[in-house]
């Protein structure tokens, strides 16, 4: 591995990738002046560089050729620009490719880079930011035991995470990658009802993150058995009863199924142009 430097060099340093760099360095699994990483708005990286002391590359032919593990993390239309101007200095000797950006395959960066590159795509939340991360992990066709194990290693430090077949990862966008938003939403819309009957804001944000907190515990301790522990809280004739039957005649069900499906099909749509368009 001539002129490799760093064990991981990033692409983007956004929310998510200062995530993962915060993970790894507290968990000291690489030291920071293994890390480098490329940006090219000057305020984000001078924030990175000054809080968690990464070196930054002038150029991503100077970060490729100088890192063994390339972390893509960059928007997804923004992804083809990136591979053009790497895809010289890639070496599949050298380099793995490990990427975060949603809707990109991992066919997508092997055909573009050849090589017989190995490339490994994750969909992380945002989570992450507080170690408590969901993340989804796919391998390309190309990864061997090792690289995966080290991107285990990584993720492993901002929370949790499953390997699946790349074809359910779509639709694991729309539910673990999109899904904090939706419980941000219900939990906006209990508060919203608390300050309406007039409690007020303080107390009503300690009401719904406490109980949203205890339950999700709560379903965790019982194997996620989420109707019998809805019986566990809804007496016969009581007021839990009630507003369980409102979101009943209401659908919540075919409402979360719908906003969940259009998720799905907006990754998809996201992919599909990819292709289209490059």
């Amino acid at each position: 591995m001539s002129g490799i430097i760093y064990s991981l060099g990033i692409v983007g340093t956004g929310n998510m990738a200062e995530a993962f760099i915060k993970g790894i360095l507290g968990s000291s699994i690489i030291n920071s002046s293994f890390i480098t990483a490329f940006e090219k708005k000057e305020a984000r990286a001078e924030h990175i560089k000054s809080k968690y002391g990464v070196l930054f590359q002038p150029t991503l032919k100077d970060l490729v050729k100088k890192s063994r593990y390339i972390f893509i993390a960059v928007k997804p239309q923004d992804v083809p620009g990136v591979i053009s101007e790497m895809g010289p200095y890639v070496d599949a000797g050298n380099n793995t490719i490990i990427s975060i950006a949603a809707g990109v395959p991992t066919d997508f960066y092997e055909t573009r880079l050849g090589k017989n590159i190995a490339v490994i795509r994750i969909m992380p939340n945002t989570p992450a930011l507080l170690k408590k991360g969901m993340s989804a992990i796919s391998c390309g066709r190309f990864v061997k035991e090792p690289e995966l194990e080290f991107v285990k290693e990584i993720i492993g430090t901002t929370g949790d995470y499953v390997i699946v077949d790349e074809k359910l990862q779509n639709a694991i966008t729309a539910i673990s990658g999109s899904g904090p938003a939706y419980f941000f939403k219900f939990c906006k819309c209990l508060m919203d009802s608390a300050l309406k009957m007039g409690i007020d804001r303080q107390t009503a944000a300690a009401l719904v993150t406490n109980t949203a907190a205890g339950a999700i515990c709560m379903l965790k301790e019982h194997e996620y058995d989420a109707d019998g522990l809805i019986k566990m809280v809804a007496s016969p004739g009581g007021t839990t009863e009630a507003a369980m039957a409102v979101f009943e005649n209401e659908n919540i069900d075919k409402i979360i199924e719908k906003a969940v499906k259009h998720a799905q099909k907006k990754a998809v749509k996201i992919q599909e142009l990819l292709y289209l368009k490059n």
